[in-house]
């Protein structure tokens, strides 16, 4: 053994103070090694999703997370009058939000479509402008729902805008029945003008989560160090 080790007298406070911090920092990295593999995943189901051709919504749902991705088209009407906005995201540079809009099937099921992007200057005219009018067939992929995590923020609803499509409140807001999956378009809707302005989010899936867990197995790395050093430190003071 080592003079410097042999003087390693960190103590009881410090070094359950950094095995309950590395207890943390390894959590962490390793749940962000699960969410790597989940995302691996998602990415490659939505990528194979995409070549698909669309098909019919099934008629039921008990499942929604099972129909990620999936490719559909559906038939129906707008209903007036009663759109949200989702998210606050950016594209090219510009602030804005996803415009969902109840749409009613002709089986008589209402599901939310996204609409697509519209910027934030122009988001109170959209959520009041009449959606197209009549029967329309929509093409584009199912997304589940979803009520976001502790750090998601809470719907403004005066406005109103979710931060994240939790389809059971925004339904009991709009006072309507939703299927629990949304539509998100593919291409513009005839007669729109491009606005609001379709963007395939749905497959564009960031997957940052091998950096997050090297931030954490590294912090966890640096704490050792310190741990060491301290504690080294703290010997060499006993032996004056």
């Amino acid at each position: 053994m080592s003079r410097a080790l042999r003087r390693f007298r960190p103590g009881l406070a410090l070094t359950l103070a950094w095995a309950a911090a590395t207890a943390v920092l390894l959590a962490l990295g390793a749940w962000q090694v699960q969410r790597l593999v989940w995302k691996t995943e998602l990415i490659a189901k939505a990528a194979a999703a995409a070549t698909a051709a669309p098909g019919p919504l099934p008629a039921e749902i008990a499942e929604p997370a099972a129909l990620e991705f999936l490719r559909v088209r559906v038939s129906g009407a707008y209903l007036s009058g009663r759109a949200v906005a989702l998210g606050l995201i950016t594209r090219d540079g510009r602030a804005g939000s996803r415009l969902l809009a109840p749409f009613r099937l002709e089986d008589g099921r209402t599901l939310l479509v996204d609409r697509g992007f519209v910027p934030e200057d122009r988001l109170p005219e959209a959520l009041a402008a009449a959606p197209p009018e009549g029967l329309r067939v929509l093409s584009g992929v199912v997304r589940a729902a979803s009520t976001g995590t502790w750090a998601t923020p809470r719907p403004e609803l005066v406005l109103p805008r979710w931060y994240a499509p939790d389809i059971g409140a925004i339904g009991r807001h709009l006072g309507l029945a939703l299927e629990p999956v949304f539509l998100v378009l593919e291409q513009p809707e005839p007669g729109t003008r491009g606005f609001p302005e379709p963007a395939p989010i749905a497959v564009e899936l960031p997957n940052p989560h091998l950096g997050y867990a090297l931030t954490w197995f590294g912090l966890a790395g640096v704490l050792l160090a310190f741990y060491i050093l301290l504690g080294v430190r703290a010997g060499r003071e006993e032996g004056r």
